[in-house]
């Protein structure tokens, strides 16, 4: 048998496009501006060389003041993570209506779990309505085919979907994502060491004979400065030790789905699971609020 793919609700749709809207918006805001800064270093030491370059660097400062302007209005790494937390919300729901898990248990109708999802994705969205601006307006219902599908499955196959499609999957991100952190987090531990190496030659170039590497060292604490504020941005030490701790969780939960023999089993088993995850989520977004 073809086992359906879970599509999930517009909201979700909408709130995950937003945030990686967001999150792409702002990324590229903080490397815009880690450039405009290099560029005034750069302008200020040479100024010996190519004469006054004042009005070059106000018009740079002129840039870096709008940009800064922009990304305070816009909240945009506000936006990025809350329209994060509202998607993992939905999916959260979405996964326990498909798995007909608690509070979406079987019913003398349908309509009756499919209005609680309803009702229960209409509270999560006006939690977070002043998000509302940043949605993209998907034409997928908030009830899909393949939720009610997926559902319509016997209790061992939707055991086995839900550890292949949610278990297996969310533990192999989380373990790829702690492996991508603790590979980034030596890469720029790396460039931070050789930029301040350069930084500290630079300064002391004119003992060496090479006066005209001194000019260097403005520039080479901008670039470590901006390392510096962008490991503390990305977190990278901190998330291989949350994504890594969430990936072993989930793997002990997972070895409780040998003891599912009936509907209250795999619906304990569900709730247990999208709790780990929704704590992770919400841990997430409390490191967040604390930037």
């Amino acid at each position: 048998m073809t086992l359906p793919t879970l599509q999930y609700p517009g909201l979700y749709e909408g709130a995950d496009t937003g945030s990686n809207s967001a999150q792409r918006l702002f990324l590229w805001t903080i490397r815009i501006e880690y450039l405009l800064l290099f560029c005034v270093s750069v302008a200020s030491a040479l100024r010996g060389i190519t004469g006054n370059n004042s009005v070059l660097i106000t018009i740079l400062l002129v840039f870096l003041a709008g940009l800064f302007v922009f990304k305070i209005v816009k909240k945009l790494e506000q936006n990025w993570y809350q329209c994060r937390a509202l998607a993992e919300s939905v999916k959260t729901s979405t996964w326990r209506f498909s798995m007909r898990a608690h509070p979406f248990q079987d019913a003398s109708s349908i309509e009756i779990p499919k209005s609680e999802l309803r009702n229960m994705l209409r509270d999560i969205l006006k939690s977070n309505r002043h998000i509302a601006e940043n949605l993209n307006n998907p034409e997928s219902d908030q009830v899909t085919d393949s939720m009610l599908s997926i559902r319509k499955l016997s209790l061992n196959d939707r055991r086995d979907f839900y550890i292949t499609n949610r278990i297996d999957n969310q533990r192999n991100w989380y373990a790829k994502k702690s492996a991508d952190n603790k590979k980034a987090q030596r890469i720029w531990l790396f460039i931070t060491i050789s930029v301040y190496s350069l930084a500290a030659i630079s300064v002391n170039s004119e003992h060496f004979g090479v006066v005209w590497a001194a000019y260097a060292f403005d520039p080479l604490i901008v670039v470590v400065t901006s390392a510096i504020g962008w490991i503390q941005m990305k977190r990278h030490g901190e998330l291989v030790a949350s994504y890594n701790l969430t990936a072993h969780e989930i793997g002990i939960i997972r070895s409780n789905s040998d003891d599912i023999t009936s509907e209250e089993d795999l619906s304990e088993f569900v709730n247990e699971a999208e709790l780990a995850f929704s704590r992770e989520h919400t841990q997430w977004v409390a490191r967040r609020d604390a930037v």
